[in-house]
């Protein structure tokens, strides 16, 4: 079966070369055609990397992968008093700080999400000693390095493509994927650029009508009339001579001039008829829309309705990104971890605290409350502050008019009778 696959892509690649005349790679759009992924409406091609020339899409991609990437990834383990971070652990080191020899922590986490937002999976191969199965590297590559196999046995294997070119067959917990949004039996999540092809490329198109509009010096398309009688060969002539002529005129900043018997006649709508400004804010909002990114975080302030900042990024966290956070834990916790480690108690989590401060005066009053109920310490409030802590602020305290109805009553006898 594997021979028969490993013809099949030679035959597909061996034919998209020959269409093209010329080597093809997975993100030239010359052999999207032949990956099922046809001309749009608008006919132009949009990939996995394409989609980035869009600004909204670069921006809403941007924005939710270094967001990901700040955010503080911890392992914990559960213990008598709660949970503590598990800082002892080596796998903690790797996803806290650098997890390979040439990526952060943050850089790592990026690379996760842009695969995740931009084709709809991500795969990170795990080293393990031999001896010992310990992680010693996390490295994450492009999916077309990574192809699911559905085993006779129903289990599902990834051939692994290293960087010489050789292939190797790994169990899951050995490529830690990561898939995005999709549809049942799916070995992988959805390419946005695959399922709204034809929205992006009209976002390109747009960009594109715009930058020949004001390239041309603002100038509409448009025809030549003459009165003169010529045959198809001199009317070539005239066509690529005016062209030359009024390119040169455009560069040297001279005013065309045609002769009495030609006219030129503008053809195409006008901007202001086509709405083109509407137009493209509200394929601003199209392209937002597919990657669930309010409109205001893309700097579309038309329609803003956030109070406060705090308001804003939990909205943003709570329908953005805690998809993205909620796979990434999940494929760490089942590769990286064993079931008997995850029963005793053990986890990845993001640590989201930091994305949900509002300003002095909201979080002055978060903490108030929490310190009044016992929740938190000085100590506790001073980290979060990024503050230094300090001897004695360690302990929790209750307002006394908060106790217990019968300590309270002890405490009021015993007031009164100067008892000790």
């Amino acid at each position: 079966m594997n021979l028969i696959r490993r013809s099949l892509l030679h035959i597909a690649g061996w034919a998209a070369k020959a269409a093209v005349g010329t080597d093809l790679t997975l993100t030239d759009s010359k052999g999207w055609a032949f990956m099922g992924t046809g001309p749009t409406w608008a006919r132009i091609n949009v990939g996995d990397t394409t989609q980035l020339q869009i600004t909204t899409a670069w921006s809403a991609i941007r924005l939710i992968a270094e967001t990901v990437g700040t955010l503080p990834l911890h392992l914990y383990r559960k213990t008598s008093r709660g949970r503590e971070r598990a800082t002892d652990d080596e796998r903690y080191a790797l996803v806290r700080y650098q997890p390979c020899d040439y990526m952060t922590a943050p850089e790592w986490k990026e690379s996760m999400v842009v695969s995740l937002a931009t084709m709809g999976q991500a795969y990170n191969p795990v080293t393990r000693f031999e001896s010992t199965g310990r992680i010693i590297s996390i490295q994450p590559v492009h999916k077309s390095r990574v192809l699911p196999e559905v085993q006779s046995d129903g289990s599902v294997m990834y051939w692994l493509t290293d960087r010489r070119g050789q292939r190797r067959l790994v169990a899951r917990n050995d490529v830690m994927p990561v898939r995005g949004f999709g549809g049942v039996g799916e070995l992988e999540g959805y390419a946005p650029h695959r399922i709204h092809s034809n929205s992006l490329a009209l976002s390109m198109a747009m960009e594109k009508y715009a930058a020949e509009f004001f390239g041309s010096g603002g100038r509409p398309s448009g025809i030549l009339k003459t009165t003169a009688d010529f045959g198809e060969k001199s009317r070539d002539q005239i066509r690529e001579g005016f062209a030359k002529y009024l390119q040169a005129s455009r560069e040297l900043g001279h005013l065309p001039v045609l002769d009495g018997s030609t006219e030129y006649q503008p053809i195409s709508t006008t901007n202001d008829e086509a709405q083109f400004i509407q137009a493209r804010k509200l394929q601003i909002a199209e392209v937002a829309r597919i990657y669930r990114v309010p409109l205001h975080m893309l700097m579309e302030t038309d329609k803003a309705s956030y109070n406060n900042t705090e308001q804003a990024n939990k909205h943003f966290l709570d329908y953005t990104l805690l998809s993205y956070l909620t796979r990434i834990e999940a494929s760490l916790n089942t590769c990286l971890l064993t079931p008997a480690e995850r029963a005793a108690g053990m986890y990845f989590e993001f640590d989201v605290n930091g994305l949900l401060r509002g300003d002095s005066t909201q979080r002055a009053d978060y903490y108030m409350k929490l310190r009044q109920a016992g929740a938190i310490t000085q100590n506790e409030i001073r980290e979060r502050e990024n503050m230094d802590t300090v001897d004695g602020a360690d302990d929790l305290h209750v307002p006394l008019n908060m106790a217990p109805s019968d300590l309270l009553g002890e405490i009021l006898t015993r007031n009164k009778t100067g008892a000790t």
